[in-house]
């Protein structure tokens, strides 16, 4: 739907249809000729002109469905352009899903620790080391001798008795009992008598005196005469090796020994340190859709506006851009209306028609191309 807007007295509004032509000249079938017979292939130029004929087709067709779903969700469009300008021209055009281009920071390496083993360290210390120890020497001092010079009695003192004069002796004679008296019991009758108990005989006692005999001996008329002698010790110098010292133990404190040695010693354990490692983030760019595809009102050049000098200058433009346009001959043909559409997808502008946005778009002044 077009709408025009003229005169000071207000907004009038009248509705045209345009581009049904072009939209059904886009969509009309080819033409077979009788018999069935189908063409010969087309030609590369004619396959290009049907694929910007069915783009433009699907964009018509997708006007078509927002219409519908705008009618359908209450969201219908102002049959007037708000704001309009008198004099100017509007079209209610589809206006492409709004995407923000964004970065995002995502993680591609989580955060993590390195151990690292901190070997012990070591240094070098001068150190008292016990050799030997304290102990107790035990030393033998042999004995030692002397010689000595001494009177030894070799000969005890001895006493001797010499006779002086013998003994004197005289010889007497003298009764010497052989047999002593004695009484014996006899048979017969006497002074005394008694009877025997086993034999019942009489018997008397009768003594029997005793018998001598006589004997000589010597008597001991003066007795000998000794005199005593005394012999004195003998003695004999004697040279002799005698103990001066004996063995004796001597004991000794030996004190203990000490050496300095070089020791190592550790000074600090072996440790682990534990380096955090940051996380390794990685800038990801995303396109994120912010409004989905709608129909508003966009402002059009009018039909008296859209002069040849015009078309000429969108198609040096387009064709400055790298659209193809199928020529320089100020027509706004299919090949034009195709790169126009192109050109408003790539960036981002209401699409279905030629738009004074993409106009200003392509550096192009709308009153100097009249």
């Amino acid at each position: 739907m077009v709408v025009g807007v003229e005169g000071k007295r207000g907004l009038k509004t009248r509705l045209s249809v345009l581009g049904v032509t072009m939209l059904l000249s886009a969509c009309m079938p080819v033409a077979v000729p009788m018999g069935g017979q189908v063409p010969p292939e087309y030609s590369p130029e004619e396959g290009r002109i049907s694929s910007l004929e069915s783009a433009l087709a699907d964009a018509m067709i997708e006007i078509e469905k927002m219409k519908a779903r705008t009618v359908s969700s209450g969201d219908e469009l102002p049959a007037i352009p708000p704001n309009a300008e008198t004099g100017r021209c509007y079209a209610r055009m589809l206006l492409p899903p709004a995407y923000v281009s964004r970065v995002e920071q995502r993680v591609v390496k989580e955060a993590s620790e390195r151990l690292e083993t901190v070997p012990a360290t070591y240094a070098m210390f001068n150190e008292q080391v016990l050799v030997s120890e304290e102990h107790v020497r035990l030393t033998v001092v042999p004995a030692t001798y002397k010689w000595l010079e001494e009177h030894t009695e070799v000969l005890p003192a001895r006493s001797e008795q010499v006779l002086v004069k013998a003994a004197e002796y005289k010889t007497v004679m003298e009764d010497v009992i052989v047999s002593p008296e004695e009484l014996v019991w006899q048979q017969g009758r006497g002074e005394l008598e008694k009877i025997d108990e086993e034999t019942g005989e009489i018997v008397h006692q009768r003594r029997i005196p005793a018998t001598y005999k006589k004997i000589s001996k010597q008597v001991l008329v003066a007795p000998a005469q000794y005199r005593k002698e005394v012999t004195p010790p003998v003695y004999e110098t004697l040279r002799k090796r005698v103990v001066d010292v004996p063995e004796h133990t001597i004991e000794e404190v030996v004190p203990a020994k000490y050496k300095t040695v070089a020791v190592q010693r550790e000074i600090a354990p072996e440790k682990v340190v534990r380096h955090p490692i940051a996380p390794i983030y990685k800038s990801f760019s995303y396109r994120e859709k912010v409004a989905d595809a709608r129909l508003d009102w966009r402002m059009i050049p009018c039909e008296r506006e859209v002069s040849k000098d015009l078309v000429y200058s969108l198609q040096r433009a387009l064709r400055a851009k790298g659209y193809d346009t199928g020529g320089l001959d100020g027509v706004l043909g299919k090949y034009t209306l195709a790169a126009i559409h192109d050109y408003q997808k790539s960036q981002g502008l209401a699409t279905g028609r030629l738009s004074v946005e993409v106009i200003d778009a392509l550096g192009i002044s709308l009153l100097a191309a009249q």
